[in-house]
């Protein structure tokens, strides 16, 4: 059985600062190479559309210079988990460099899927990476007795996008309460002088837009996912009433459309001019300031999300490993060094919108990134869902809840009561409660 304080990212609270404690990045020695044969082919997987860009923009720098190809697979976040899991359970060693999600941690650690890279860059041989220069709390997501088995080239909190340009015309400042929040949108939407602006837009698509999206609600309400005991209390008056306000500012600001809107699509509508506020991960900022997609260049500010009893906005992280049953694992280190080098960093992960978390790229660019003062402010306290290895279903079972009451088929109580009922049951199955 898995004790709550044995996994460190339950309700693990990150006192991130991204402006202080900074270790200057140290150039990486391209130069060292492994021994082994140059494989023809490396493959990575990724989540598209943001990361596929950088990776292959990156890929064709590491080809000019070492003479291998890399074949980039961007995949859906619907299928992404099962094609990866798919993979690595046959052993087939299909992909070399595995894109991944903190959340998912302990169920690639746990089943072996994905190698410490300590061995790597503690060889002599090869190229020394500056881990260093990455904050420790997002390094210790995929970490384990001093192993560490990611370089999360991706970390961030979900903020507030809105449109400046409306809330100067109003004389109005981004709302730093959910109650502000619903008095702001209710002042854009069915407005004659905003004419097609909705107040407000979330990602409340079944699964996990809907859950990640909601568990900042949940936090800032009071309310948690589970006790020290892992029973489900997301169900309780706070989780209700987090939930219930969830829904209704997505049925009364939000286009009718929305109930369908991941990230993709909600991102879409705030470009297109359709809201005035907007909950989304900073990496979609690049695509709001890009004028051969957005109509609302330079009319977009950021700012953190606001809070009702506490400020609490989801962290996201992603960062590369190297799967187990890969035949090239070296080689696979050194794409992964190469992409995230400090070079690359800066001058193609960061165009590409990849909201890097290189402390030393971070503090240098912090006035060139629009939204990274946002993140910075958002950065003080902020959570992630527990990474246990039954996350995946755990995931699915509330965002079906969250998408029931959003779309009006269940109330509030009743669809986290029964949420909370099937969490339980795969949590009993798994051993937790022996």
């Amino acid at each position: 059985m898995l004790k709550k304080n044995e996994i460190f990212l339950v309700g693990l609270i990150l006192l991130i600062s991204l402006s202080i404690g900074v270790t200057w990045a140290a150039e990486i020695d391209f130069s060292k190479v492994p021994k082994a044969p140059k494989p023809e082919k490396l493959t990575v997987v990724l989540y598209e559309p943001v990361e596929q860009k950088a990776a292959i923009e990156v890929s064709k720098l590491f080809e000019e210079k070492f003479g291998i190809k890399v074949e980039v697979n961007a995949i859906p976040w619907s299928n992404l988990h099962e094609k990866i899991i798919a993979d690595l359970t046959a052993q087939t060693g299909t992909y070399d460099i595995i894109f991944i999600p903190g959340l998912w941690s302990l169920e690639f650690i746990y089943a072996g899927y994905i190698v410490p890279l300590n061995q790597f860059w503690d060889n002599p041989d090869l190229p020394k990476f500056d881990i260093e220069d990455y904050p420790a709390s997002v390094v210790n997501l995929v970490s384990q007795d001093g192993k560490i088995f990611w370089i999360p080239h991706h970390g961030t909190t979900q903020i507030l996008f809105y449109r400046k340009d409306l809330f100067e015309a109003e004389g109005l400042k981004p709302p730093e309460t959910y109650d502000e929040l619903f008095e702001i949108a209710a002042k854009f939407t069915n407005n004659p002088k905003f004419p097609d602006v909705w107040g407000f837009g979330t990602t409340p698509k079944q699964g996990e837009y809907a859950s990640s999206t909601w568990s900042t609600w949940l936090w800032s309400w009071g309310g948690d996912y589970f006790d020290d005991k892992w029973n489900p209390i997301f169900n309780n008056e706070k989780g209700v009433a987090s939930l219930e306000a969830y829904a209704e500012a997505v049925k009364k600001f939000s286009p009718p459309d929305s109930p369908n809107w991941g990230n993709e699509e909600a991102g879409a509508a705030f470009q297109q001019g359709r809201l005035a506020m907007l909950q989304m991960w900073p990496y979609l900022g690049a695509a709001m300031e890009d004028p051969s997609q957005s109509k609302v260049v330079g009319k977009v500010g950021y700012a953190p999300l606001p809070k009702k009893e506490l400020r609490f906005p989801r962290l996201g992280s992603w960062g590369g490993t190297i799967s187990k049953f890969s035949k090239n694992k070296e080689w696979a280190y050194m794409w992964l060094a190469f992409y995230n080098s400090k070079e690359n960093t800066d001058n193609i992960l960061v165009p590409s919108g990849v909201a890097v978390d290189r402390l030393s790229t971070v503090k240098e660019l912090k006035d060139k990134i629009l939204w990274q003062e946002a993140v910075n402010l958002s950065f003080e306290y902020t959570k992630e869902r527990p990474g246990i290895p039954e996350i995946t279903p755990i995931i699915d079972v509330w965002g079906l809840a969250v998408s029931k009451v959003v779309t009006g088929q269940a109330d509030a109580k009743s669809a986290l009561d029964e949420a909370a009922v099937k969490v339980r049951k795969i949590l009993e199955d798994a051993g937790y409660y022996d």
